[in-house]
């Protein structure tokens, strides 16, 4: 699964690299994340439905469904509900994510993915990387509420896929987020593509290759959800 995550050097994020073309005013007040929750904002590129344009958009990462009629209602699914992560085993016919499956697809961008491995109570974090460090993309879905919030805007949300760990991931949990390789950025945030079983053949096919990650062992100050500072990615022997 992917239940904690960082993005560290946001400025990484680059238009040539994730293929959008706007980023929207809020992006800028992104700060760089050591420990980033579900329920935090995390950085997503999407198809804009106003502008029909790539955009980079900061996200509550744990998706909303549009469809709520209420801030009340808006609240009480968000606290009550972990849809931060979308199993691809059920997200096609799950009545939270089947619509965004279909249309509403996006790269939700990271530069680490944080698991613990171990018996409990005496669990291990681990950090999964790429090896020169830079951001990387997960498949998510993403939704928008368009209803009038306490301050009178929107509320975009997302989630992470997670499928069956392959054999190198699975030394850390039996569940990974989905990587996506660059090669399918433009197909995945397609809006065209709405069949279903398209769409989990592409995650799928040429899956990323895990194993060219690293996973360093990291400080368990990363167990405080609270606790937000970049000692905590400093490799632990």
């Amino acid at each position: 699964m992917c239940g904690r995550a960082t993005i560290t050097a946001t400025g990484e994020i680059l238009p040539d690299r994730f293929s959008f073309t706007e980023r929207t005013n809020t992006y800028d007040l992104f700060q760089p994340r050591f420990n980033l929750n579900p329920r935090q904002d995390i950085p997503v590129v999407h198809l804009d439905p106003d502008s029909g344009r790539l955009t980079l958009r900061p996200m509550h990462w744990n998706l909303v469904p549009g469809h709520l009629r209420s801030a009340a209602e808006v609240e009480r699914f968000d606290r009550e509900y972990s849809t931060f992560n979308a199993r691809i085993e059920r997200a096609s016919t799950a009545a939270t994510f089947r619509r965004p499956w279909q249309r509403q697809r996006c790269l939700v961008i990271v530069d680490g993915m944080i698991e613990w491995t171990g018996a409990k109570g005496s669990k291990v974090p681990y950090r999964i990387r790429r090896p020169d460090g830079l951001p990387f993309a997960m498949a998510g879905l993403w939704d928008r509420w368009a209803g009038a919030t306490a301050d009178g805007g929107e509320l975009w949300s997302c989630t992470v896929l997670v499928g069956p760990a392959d054999d190198w991931y699975s030394r850390l949990h039996h569940r990974m987020a989905r990587v996506l390789a660059p090669s399918q950025y433009e197909q995945w945030l397609d809006p065209d593509l709405t069949d279903s079983a398209a769409v989990h053949a592409l995650l799928e096919t040429n899956p990323y290759p895990m194993e060219t990650l690293v996973a360093d062992r990291i400080s368990p100050r990363v167990n405080n959800p609270g606790y937000d500072a970049a000692d905590i990615l400093a490799p632990v022997a």
